[in-house]
């Protein structure tokens, strides 16, 4: 009898040890299966191959290269990348950083000009959005980037493309310098340069989501929208099931 009763609490505390080891699994259960959103990382990361999840709030580095699929689109032919939202937007603002690419050994620099298919729920181009204006970025021990935003409605999933038309064109500025602060409190500044970068068919961009409530565009722009080129055009299914397989 006594073997028992001494046998009897040692199980009662292993099952509660085990119980206690078993809370954090079933806490990241309950949080998916009750939709608890998941927090942004600090930072910019890097999207994987394929189509992109985007987290609200989350820069996310991507590539529009060679390795992404290719369609037909409304603008014209162009590689692409699939984004879609964790969850969908009312409205939102799309954030956008195209960074300046090195080609021919160094001796030039180009950059991808973005264009935004927002896709309906049938997977067809409900809206053409242009990001207009770009602005150069030249700031010192930064690497030479355009920068925009745009607010646009409801927001689930788009691609991210660019113009047929616009590859081989320019974005030109006149001479421009800075001067600003940085976040140690000392003062910059550049001399004035002129800034010509040839429009390329890829590039490396970071894109930002987010609800308008938490951001606003700097400086504010409005998006140029083209809906009547957006009738029943879809990516081709070749491309689509390129994609697919990519993810």
């Amino acid at each position: 009898m006594r073997a028992r009763s001494f046998r009897f609490p040692v199980l009662a505390a292993g099952l509660c040890l085990a119980a206690a080891a078993a809370a954090g699994p079933l806490t990241w259960l309950r949080d998916k299966l009750t939709g608890k959103p998941e927090a942004p990382k600090p930072g910019v990361v890097t999207a994987k191959p394929g189509a992109v999840t985007l987290l609200p709030d989350q820069p996310t580095r991507l590539a529009v290269d060679v390795g992404a699929p290719e369609a037909e689109l409304p603008r014209g032919r162009s590689y692409f990348r699939r984004v879609e939202l964790v969850k969908p937007l009312d409205e939102a603002l799309i954030e956008v950083r195209v960074i300046a690419q090195d080609t021919d050994g160094g001796k030039r620099r180009t950059v991808f000009k973005p264009l935004f298919y927002l896709l309906d729920d049938d997977g067809g181009v409900r809206e053409t959005v242009e990001v207009d204006p770009l602005n150069i970025d030249i700031r010192p021990f930064q690497p030479t980037a355009l920068v925009g935003c745009v607010k646009v409605g409801r927001l689930n999933r788009f691609l991210v493309a660019t113009t047929e038309k616009d590859i081989g064109a320019h974005f030109e500025t006149g001479r421009s310098s800075v001067k600003a602060a940085s976040k140690g409190g000392f003062y910059y500044s550049t001399d004035a340069v002129k800034v010509k970068l040839p429009y390329a068919a890829t590039g490396e961009l970071v894109l930002t989501v987010s609800p308008p409530a938490s951001r606003r565009c700097e400086p504010a722009t409005t998006a140029k929208k083209d809906a009547k080129d957006a009738k029943d055009a879809k990516p081709d299914k070749g491309a689509e099931t390129q994609q697919a397989a990519a993810r």
